[in-house]
């Protein structure tokens, strides 16, 4: 017997992002999916992210856009003797062996400073030290840690390639503010650190290309965000996606008679049982019903059906089309009334404890500047709050900030800005600072969580959830449509040959 049908754990779909931020929810490195996805149900993700794919979305990669000292660091000094050979190249720009040299020991230190070189080591085998061509990756015997991270590395490259000569056609220019921390990360840079003949000037492309991609993309975003009449319209002609309703389940095996049957029950048994759960006339006896099931059949004492019996209830099921239960649940289902599915040697039964209404949960826009490399990432942060307090303060001062000192890739250059954030997306610290029933526009304060120190600024409520759902689709709906015409007319090709040549 089962508490809750597999039918009401429907997950909520998460908007593919360009940018993955890193306080949302991610995989731990031991796991290896094709993609990331956002659970409402689920507790706030571990702080790192899959070994696997690494900030790689369809658009920019965001491993790679983060301006200020992605890749100003030290690493391992192998020089390439071999005179540079093209190794990428798009209809107007080409990369040589050392642009891409830049990109490697960025993704490189991406992981480092991720992880830490010793748990890398540890726990994963990857010694950053030595050369990783010569190190078997731990989640394919068949390719090395090199491979794993050229293959991040041209991803990267073909999607930001792509996004500089769509901005160049459009003649996009970069903003004053990015320019500015390209000649800060410029002055900072260690040139003898990255091996592979890299010179300063080779840094400086690398860092326009990241930086005209991101900008760029930030600007399409923007255009392509709906305006409030068409999210009422998309709303109106969807209705049903954007609405939630409370349901109670319960599911009852029977043994069908057939060899190899272990089951007791037997379907007269079963069917006798969900008859009775059909006829409760509220959810407290439906509930009621179920402990009587569970004590009867499985002998739970009281503690384990405190333990188990919350969890028949789902106060958030959505609507999904086709789905047996939710075009019961979305199509007239009044409280209280039940309703069966019956399966093979399986019997569904649920009720209604609150009819379908429209999702209002409140959304925040909130900007925040983290630290997470830094000797003392807690005094880093009381330092820039602190220059912020003597400057102007406003909203614009901190977004400046934000770009000048975030060591989060996914808001470093767009002023620290998360926009259409619901309760439970962030990780706990961050999520609790930001529906505090006191916080008001303006607010600012400190709050550590396992990546580093957040300096945070509240810029306001920005409107219910069924609202930012349908701006970020909508706001997706639009730029796939514009990379599906765009991306024929800018390819990205590979000498795979050159590409491996790389030291590393």
């Amino acid at each position: 017997m089962n508490y809750m049908s597999k039918e009401i754990k429907k997950e909520q779909e998460s908007q593919e992002e360009v940018y993955q931020s890193i306080l949302g929810d991610e995989m731990p490195l031991d796991d290896e999916p094709d993609s990331v996805e956002n659970d409402a149900e689920n507790t706030p993700a571990k702080p790192k992210p899959s070994m696997k794919k690494v900030w790689t979305t369809v658009g920019i990669s965001a491993a790679s856009v983060a301006i200020v000292g992605a890749l100003t660091f030290a690493g391992i000094s192998i020089f390439n003797k071999n005179r540079p050979q093209d190794a990428a190249s798009s209809p107007n720009y080409t990369l040589d062996t050392k642009l891409v040299a830049c990109y490697y020991h960025d993704v490189v230190q991406m992981f480092v400073d991720t992880y830490g070189a010793e748990e890398l080591l540890n726990t994963y085998g990857m010694d950053v030290s030595k050369p990783l061509k010569n190190q078997v990756n731990k989640f394919d015997e068949n390719s090395t840690w090199f491979d794993m991270i050229m293959d991040q590395v041209q991803g990267t490259i073909q999607q930001q390639l792509f996004m500089y000569e769509a901005a160049n056609a459009a003649g996009f220019e970069l903003p004053e503010e990015d320019q500015k921390m390209i000649d800060k990360a410029l002055a900072e840079a260690d040139v003898a650190s990255y091996g592979n003949g890299v010179t300063k000037a080779d840094i400086q492309k690398v860092l326009e290309i990241q930086a005209m991609s991101t900008s760029y993309y930030n600007h399409l975003s923007e255009t392509f965000k709906p305006s409030d009449e068409e999210i009422q319209e998309y709303y109106e002609a969807n209705t049903k996606n954007f609405m939630n309703c409370g349901i109670a389940g319960f599911s009852i095996n029977y043994n069908s008679g057939e060899e190899g049957d272990t089951e007791d029950m037997t379907k007269e048994q079963a069917k006798k049982l969900v008859d009775e759960l059909m006829d409760s006339a509220n959810p407290k006896q439906f509930e009621k019903k179920v402990a009587e099931i569970l004590t009867e059949y499985e002998d739970y004492d009281q503690e384990q059906l405190d333990a188990n019996l919350p969890s028949i209830y789902n106060e958030g099921f959505t609507y999904a089309a086709g789905n047996e239960l939710a075009e019961w649940a979305f199509g007239g289902a009044k409280k209280n009334d039940t309703f069966m599915i019956e399966d093979t040697n399986i019997y569904y039964i649920y009720i209604m404890t609150s009819e379908p209404v429209q999702d209002e949960t409140t959304t925040v826009d909130v900007r925040h500047i983290l630290f997470m490399e830094q000797e003392d990432n807690k005094k880093a942060a009381e330092d820039a709050l602190a220059e912020w307090e003597k400057g102007e303060k406003t909203e614009n001062s901190f977004a400046e900030l934000a770009n000048q000192y975030s060591e989060d890739p996914g808001s470093n250059t767009n002023g620290g800005l998360y926009e259409g954030v619901y309760p439970g997306q962030m990780v706990p610290t961050f999520n609790d600072w930001c529906f505090d029933k006191s916080r008001k526009p303006g607010d600012t304060g400190l709050v550590e969580s396992d990546y580093g120190v957040h300096v945070m600024y509240f810029v306001s409520e920005s409107g219910p959830m069924w609202q930012t759902q349908i701006s970020s689709m909508l706001s997706q709906e639009a730029y796939d449509t514009w990379y599906a015409e765009t991306s024929p007319l800018y390819p990205v090709t590979f000498n795979e040959e050159a590409m491996s040549s790389i030291d590393g």
